[in-house]
């Protein structure tokens, strides 16, 4: 079970909002794939070679309207042949998004539920699973034990120990799953997560079961609420890509990389401090 054309690499960031002090490098995870990109594929890696084993299984996860996490897992699922549900949060009547399209283009089953009854996962899996028992359950966001295991690789896959590795948040499963592999390896490395939502404290919780000295949740970069734009971020995504060559997406990465530019603007690294971005896709967004 491979994905074709993976080349996720670290290489190092220069770019002047960020100064010429600091040791900055970047990984790459955004080449993974053009959709299955970033952490959707981390997430998914393990999932998918475990319903390869029996394809008569049917991947069900979640999302809202424009989820790159169901766009993924459709993309996924034709690559790999495998049958993917997606339930989508919000009934209301509306045209079908481009997000949608490229779900069901990829043979999605995409159902639509109340925003209310959307909140109750479970029950909707359940029943679900009563005329499909062969039904696997993927949380929103790629959320699930799985999951972990492909996210802790990031760790395993870099060739050098970080003092700070900076990373956007949704449901926090990527964070997770890289400071479980810091905390397996005694590594010294501070995960700090950006999250993209609006005080979304329950990324605390999850967080809490590991050490603090190896993370750290910032909460005041969400920009006003999840998938926020504006003038300045969007000029930040513009002048970041025509001095790196690296394109970032409103939601996640560009939020993350102004986080790390306000970090350094407020003295927060030493200049020995090696530094680590991770680029975790979300691509789509740009189509």
């Amino acid at each position: 079970m491979n994905l074709p054309k993976n080349k996720s690499h670290v290489e190092p960031l220069k770019f002047s909002g960020f100064g010429n002090e600091l040791q900055i490098d970047i990984l790459r995870d955004d080449q993974i794939h053009p959709i299955i990109s970033g952490n959707k594929w981390r997430k998914l890696k393990y999932i998918v070679k475990k319903l390869e084993a029996d394809k008569s299984q049917t991947l069900v996860t979640f999302g809202g309207a424009y989820s790159n996490h169901l766009v993924a897992t459709a993309f996924a699922g034709k690559l790999f042949g495998l049958k993917t549900l997606g339930y989508v949060r919000g009934n209301e009547a509306r045209d079908t998004n481009a997000f949608e399209k490229m779900c069901l283009e990829n043979d999605m089953v995409l159902m639509h539920v109340d925003r209310t009854e959307y909140k109750n996962k479970s029950s909707l899996f359940e029943e679900f699973k009563k005329t499909n028992p062969k039904a696997f359950y993927v949380g929103e966001g790629g959320r699930h034990p799985l999951a972990l295991l492909g996210c802790a690789e990031i760790i395993k896959e870099l060739n050098k120990e970080y003092d700070y590795i900076f990373l956007s948040l949704g449901t926090g499963t990527t964070m997770e799953g890289i400071v479980g592999e810091c905390v397996s390896q005694n590594l010294k490395t501070k995960v700090i997560g950006i999250s993209s939502l609006k005080n979304n404290f329950e990324l605390d919780e999850i967080m809490s079961q590991f050490p603090e000295k190896n993370w750290q949740i910032e909460h005041s970069y969400h920009r006003g609420k999840y998938a926020k734009n504006d003038l300045e971020l969007e000029n930040f995504i513009q002048k970041f890509y025509l001095e790196t060559g690296i394109q970032l997406e409103f939601v996640y990465t560009a939020k993350m990389m102004m986080a790390v530019q306000d970090f350094i603007s407020k003295g927060f690294f030493k200049t020995s401090d090696k530094i680590l971005c991770i680029h975790t896709g979300g691509l789509p967004q740009l189509l």
